[in-house]
């Protein structure tokens, strides 16, 4: 392989992508049978159907392609000297008489040039007078999950049972009856397995959440794109869906304590709320008319920073806030909070309080899987269970 598709690789596994050998071996059978040779972009976009399987790889590999220092892309091969091919000389006029003959001078062609390939059109222009291209202004988003990674984790959250028409061969069944009848018999056909999980994702939208709008719609779009849920709701609410009774701020015992599992009994469900199917906040539902959809295969995952952004305790929003997480136990069969800041951030805020109450983990790798196995039935201990 050209020695700067390695520089490309490194490069590209910097960022996310799990390239492997057999990767790299892909693309140098691909070489050998000729394609990717009639210019830099062919190059890229072979490359781009060898690794990438999302828009966002796609876009990270040309990325990485204007921002690899790679010489120029031609078919400069050794092109063997063609043989002297003699010219015949022309034949004798009768007026002139007989000709004297003469030995033939061999002819020497010339060997045609290689052929150069283009520069290529997707690739950035460079700037004027400086020859090269600026690899600082070639910029792609770079989060700190991958749209796969992000997949893999999600592709977990899964409850197959049989369910449909009978359309595969259960052959243990089919054995044991032609035994048991001891003639031959027609083979048993059994439902297929699909995923029957369904996932309520509410997210937590402007206010403090607004520096990670980009990256919590990339996992939003991930988890989308996982196609491997029977159903997926999406709704999105700005730091609660509603309010609690605000009665229960003045029977707190002490004012000064942020918890409030004196009143936690008393405190009821949250049913009367407002939520949104837009992330602009724009298109109201009720929180009613989306509980009335949660059935028992419903698991419920909230991305919220819970008031950790801030560094406040709010007891308003404390209470609001666990009112919700009682109504979506009573609905759904299981809870789980991720947090798009690190649990370091967390004390002394709002989310260290919802965090008693709740599964909360940091929307990294290894919270979503913990997230991902509290919604598939493993209990999680906290504080003071709901």
């Amino acid at each position: 392989m050209p020695p700067f598709v390695h520089a490309l690789i490194d490069q590209l596994r910097r960022r996310g992508l799990p390239l492997g050998v057999d990767d790299c071996d892909a693309l140098r059978r691909a070489l050998a049978a000729g394609f990717g040779w009639t210019s830099a972009a062919a190059l890229t976009e072979l490359c781009v159907m060898l690794w990438a399987k999302t828009a966002s790889e796609a876009a990270m590999v040309r990325a990485a392609f204007a921002r690899v220092e790679a010489p120029q892309w031609t078919l400069a091969a050794p092109v063997a000297d063609a043989p002297a091919v003699p010219v015949p000389a022309p034949p004798p006029s009768v007026a002139d008489g007989p000709a004297p003959v003469a030995d033939p001078v061999p002819a020497v062609v010339e060997p045609a040039p290689p052929p150069v390939a283009a520069p290529g059109d997707d690739l950035p222009a460079a700037p004027p007078g400086t020859g090269r291209v600026d690899t600082r202004l070639v910029l792609t988003p770079q989060y700190p999950l991958t749209e796969r990674e992000i997949v893999q984790v999600w592709r977990g959250l899964r409850r197959p049972t049989r369910h449909g028409p009978p359309v595969e061969l259960d052959v243990d069944e089919t054995l044991h009856r032609s035994a048991r009848l001891g003639v031959p018999v027609p083979p048993v056909l059994v439902p297929a397995r699909r995923n029957t999980t369904r996932l309520l994702l509410l997210v937590d939208r402007q206010g403090s959440m607004t520096p990670f709008h980009r990256y919590v719609s990339h996992v939003v779009q991930a988890i989308q794109r996982a196609g491997r849920l029977s159903a997926l709701t999406v709704v999105y609410f700005h730091n609660t869906a509603g309010s609690a009774d605000a009665a229960l701020l003045d029977a707190i015992p002490d004012p000064f304590d942020p918890s409030i599992d004196a009143v936690l009994p008393a405190l009821p469900p949250l049913r009367d709320g407002t939520l949104y199917q837009d992330p602009a906040l724009t298109v109201p539902v009720s929180l009613r008319s989306v509980l009335s959809l949660v059935t028992a295969t419903t698991g419920a995952a909230v991305i919220s920073d819970a008031g950790a952004a801030r560094g406040t305790l709010s007891p308003a929003r404390l209470l609001d806030t666990v009112a919700l997480g009682k109504a979506l136990h009573a609905a759904a069969g299981a809870v789980s909070w991720l947090n798009p800041l690190p649990a370091s951030r967390w004390p002394r805020s709002t989310a260290e309080q919802v965090a008693r109450h709740l599964p909360m983990f940091p929307l990294t790798r290894a919270g979503m899987y913990q997230a991902v196995d509290v919604l598939r039935g493993r209990p999680f201990p906290v504080a003071r269970p709901l």
